[in-house]
Formats: C-alpha cells, sequence, structure tokens
C-alpha cells in the first residue's frame, strides 16, 4: 500500500514538473514565433513603404514585387509587365483605395500584400508583394519550436523522471528501514518474550504453592531472561542507528571499550566456566561512537562466550595491525564451517553448535558499525578450532 502511494507521488510528480515546463516551453516558443514574425511584417511593412516612395515607373520593381500607377485624370492603371490578371486585378482595385495597407489574394489562394500611396502630384502607386516567402519562413520557424517543444517536453520528462526518484528515494528509504526494523523487531523479540512470559506465568502460578527460598533459582532465571530480551532491544537500536547515522567526530579508545566490555562479561563467562582475558598494550584512538563500539565487541565477546565449552578460553587482544586498529576475539570453542563464511552477516541466520548468538543479528550488528565506522570485519575458523574474528578500523 505504501509502496502504491510512493509510486503514485512520483508519476504525480513527473507529470507535474514535465507539464510545468513543458507549458513554459509552449508560451516561450509562441512568444518567439509572435515576436519573429511581427518583426518580419514590420520589415516586408518598411520595405513595400520605401519602394512606393522611390518609384519612378512600373517597369522595374524589386523581385517578387509588381507596381500599379493611375496618373491624375487617367483613368487607365499602369501595371507591371508579366504581372498574372489577377494581380492586375488585385493591383487596379488597390491603387484606386485611399493610402495604407492590407492584404488580399491574387489567385489559386496566392496571398499577396498590398501598399498604396498618393503622391503630391496626385500620381496614385500601389505595390503588391508576394507573401508566400514569408508564411514558408513562418512555417518552417513554428516547426522548429514545435520539434524543440517536443524535445524539451522529452528533456523535462527525463529530468522530471530523475527529480522524482531522487526526491522519492529518502521516502523509500525511510519505509525500508522502518519495515526492517519492524521486522528485526518481531523476528528476535518474539522468542525472548515468549520465555519470559512463560516463565512468569509458571513462578506467578509456583508463587501460591511454594516458598518464596525455593523460588529464588526461578527467580534469577527470570532476570536472566529480561537481561537477555534487554541485550535485544538494545542490538535492534544499535543496529538500526548503524545504517543511517553518520560517523560522529570523537576519539574513542578501542582499548578501553574492550577493557569495559571485558569488565562486564567476565560474569558471564564465569558462570559458564570459560576464562575471558584481555591483550591490549596500550590505547588504541579510533574515532566514532562509543556506544555503537562497546556494543558491537561485546556482540563478538557474547558470541564467543556462548560457543566455547566449560573450561574453554576467549582471548580479546586490541592492538594495531598494516596501519589499522585491530579488536580481535578469538576462542577456542566449537569454531565454525567455512561453508557458511558467506551467511556469517545475514541478519537471523544461526549456526548449529553453541549457545551464542554467532550467527544472527548479533553480527549483522557487528557488520552494521563496521561499515559506519569505515572499517570491516575478518573472520576465521574451523569445525572443533575456535574461531576468530577480528573488528579493523581506521586510527584516530
Amino acid at each position: 500500500m505504501d509502496e502504491a502511494r510512493l509510486a503514485r507521488a512520483r508519476r504525480r510528480s513527473v507529470a507535474q514538473t514535465a507539464g510545468a515546463i513543458g507549458l513554459v516551453l509552449l508560451l516561450v516558443g509562441a512568444l518567439m514565433f509572435v515576436l519573429t514574425s511581427r518583426q518580419e511584417a514590420r520589415a516586408l511593412d518598411g520595405e513595400l513603404t520605401r519602394v512606393l516612395a522611390a518609384a519612378e515607373d512600373v517597369d522595374d520593381p524589386p523581385p517578387g514585387q509588381f507596381l500599379a500607377r493611375q496618373r491624375p485624370g487617367d483613368p487607365v492603371v499602369e501595371v507591371t509587365p508579366g504581372a498574372s490578371p489577377e494581380l492586375t486585378r488585385v493591383l487596379d482595385e488597390a491603387v484606386r483605395r485611399p493610402p495604407g495597407r492590407h492584404d488580399a489574394t491574387a489567385g489559386d489562394d496566392r496571398p499577396v500584400r498590398v501598399a498604396v500611396a498618393h503622391r503630391a502630384d496626385g500620381t496614385r502607386w500601389a505595390v503588391a508583394a508576394d507573401l508566400a516567402p514569408l508564411r514558408r519562413r513562418q512555417g518552417q520557424l513554428g516547426l522548429a519550436l514545435l520539434v524543440a517543444e517536443l524535445a524539451g517536453l522529452a528533456g523535462a520528462l527525463v529530468t522530471a523522471t530523475l527529480l522524482a526518484r531522487r526526491a522519492v528515494a529518502p521516502l523509500a528509504a525511510a519505509l525500508g528501514m522502518q519495515r526492517r526494523f519492524v521486522a528485526d523487531a518481531s523476528h528476535e523479540l518474539r522468542a525472548p518474550l515468549t520465555v519470559l512470559h512463560t516463565r512468569a506465568q509458571l513462578l506467578a502460578r509456583r508463587a501460591h504453592e511454594q516458598p518464596a527460598e525455593r523460588l529464588a533459582g526461578q527467580l534469577d532465571q527470570l532476570v536472566a531472561d529480561t537481561r537477555a530480551l534487554g541485550e535485544v532491544v538494545e542490538d535492534l537500536l544499535v543496529s538500526a542507528a548503524a545504517e543511517h547515522q553518520p560517523l560522529p567526530d570523537t576519539a574513542v579508545d578501542l582499548a578501553a571499550v574492550a577493557r569495559e566490555v571485558v569488565g562486564s562479561m567476565s560474569a558471564y563467562a564465569g558462570e559458564r566456566q570459560v576464562e575471558l582475558r584481555l591483550v591490549a598494550a596500550g590505547p588504541a584512538l579510533v574515532r566514532g561512537a562509543g556506544p555503537a563500539l562497546r556494543r558491537a565487541v561485546t556482540a563478538l565477546v557474547d558470541n564467543a562466550v556462548g560457543h566455547v565449552p566449560a573450561g574453554g578460553h576467549v582471548t580479546v587482544t586490541v592492538d594495531r595491525r598494516d596501519g589499522r586498529v585491530a579488536a580481535e576475539v578469538a576462542d577456542d570453542g566449537v569454531g565454525l564451517d567455512p561453508a557458511e563464511a558467506d551467511r556469517l552477516f545475514a541478519r537471523f541466520a544461526h549456526g548449529t553448535a553453541g549457545a551464542g548468538r554467532r550467527f544472527g543479528l548479533g553480527l549483522a550488528l557487528v557488520q552494521h558499525v563496521a561499515h559506519a565506522h569505515r572499517g570491516t570485519v575478518e573472520v576465521a575458523g574451523a569445525p572443533g578450532r575456535g574461531a576468530t574474528f577480528t573488528l579493523l578500523l581506521p586510527p584516530a
């Protein structure tokens, strides 16, 4: 429904923009045609006036023109030799009219413009000019303007289409982001919410039957479920922000971020009997958003701890490699299948072993954060030999 509205809005924008441009071109073309035609008509009228003023006889008019003269008291009208009978009739009628200009037809739809002048000696003069060349030039001008109008309209349609796409693109992107976020939320929140709701129901039912001390373990599980739900919500928010927010211009010590993550995840690793350690020689400054980087490193550590059996090890190393700052999370757990490398960072893809979220929104989040910070994520490992995820970022 929303896509249909966007499509209609785009088509309406194209039609309105192209119509406005086409109307402007039409008005400009019509104005040019009128002005040019009037200018040529004035030029012809001026030429006829000059011919009448300079004429001495009817035998030698300019090409394409014919003269007529009537002397005072003489009923005979002299006409330029070679004039057709129809043109002779037009000139004979014109020379008897008052001074001025008018258009007439000299047979076979041949338009002519006639100018009449009376001289002080009583002589009446008339000149007729063929209007066919003027009409032909006007037709050529009109055709040229029509072609220009059509070409301009085609260009307007292309331009309007590009502008409409550019104008609607942010709306389409926002709609896509909104739908993706809703899909992410509904997909990721469904399972923890179901578990949380079921556990709360059981706990409420047993609270009437069991003493409080026997409910402690179930309360701890409920707290753990709320913690998992909070992590999912935080993943969703950070992932959505990493997709469209610009890179903040803030110096962040990635070593300090890793130290904070290791400190906060130590209890969780201890519960799973996994040794979590940090190797960082000194500060490692990058530019970006501290919360987003913290969540990315947390996602990597959570995945690693969840895929390591009791007695295993997870090592977080922060150092410089080839001019970039690296945050490496290595484990000696169940490892990963290299065949799954292409789908590691796809949303909602899950691995076949371990309790963490090595495949799914966690790694999708890490990739989004890395790209937002102009960095990359590298992965290496093999089944049964652990896995290593490395977040590589440009230094500050």
